[in-house]
């Protein structure tokens, strides 16, 4: 146990800059995607910062903050510790599937939870949620690349 930790610490360290400057592009690629792309498939704006600001106080900046921090910090040091070295294949690919669960969660607990209903109430919508997060798992997973030595 000592050594899977040992190498996961070595992993984030070595890895975190990366990780950090991933985790915000794909971030800011999942924002846009949800702003532009969304309304032309579904008709309406995916706007995640709104859809979190009622449980923050009903502010948006609160939304875009909580956003952010779960898509620069939280999702990519979960992934170092997590997912990159249990999953298969290219590094964009790993990304991506590590991101299937967490669009699970977002759909099956945090949007009830939001009001949304579960996965949104509306297959459209579920769908463009599951490009989205696959999209920020492929840029993220692109941008972190794979352990060293690997």
């Amino acid at each position: 146990m000592a050594i899977l930790v040992a190498q996961t610490e070595t992993l984030v360290k070595e890895k975190l800059i990366r990780a950090l400057a991933g985790g915000f592009l794909a971030t800011v690629v999942f924002t846009l995607f949800g702003l532009f792309v969304a309304p032309n498939v579904i008709g309406q704006q995916m706007d995640v910062a709104a859809l979190m600001a009622p449980m923050l106080g009903g502010s948006h900046t609160a939304g875009v903050i909580a956003h952010f921090v779960a898509g620069t910090v939280v999702f990519p040091i979960a992934y170092l510790i997590l997912g990159i070295r249990n999953l298969p294949g290219p590094a964009w690919l790993r990304g991506a599937i590590f991101m299937i669960p967490v669009y699970l969660v977002a759909m099956a607990v945090m949007m009830p939870i939001l009001g949304q209903g579960f996965f949104f109430g509306s297959l459209p919508k579920a769908m463009v949620a599951l490009v989205g997060h696959v999209v920020f798992g492929l840029v993220m997973g692109a941008i972190i690349g794979k352990p060293d030595g690997e």
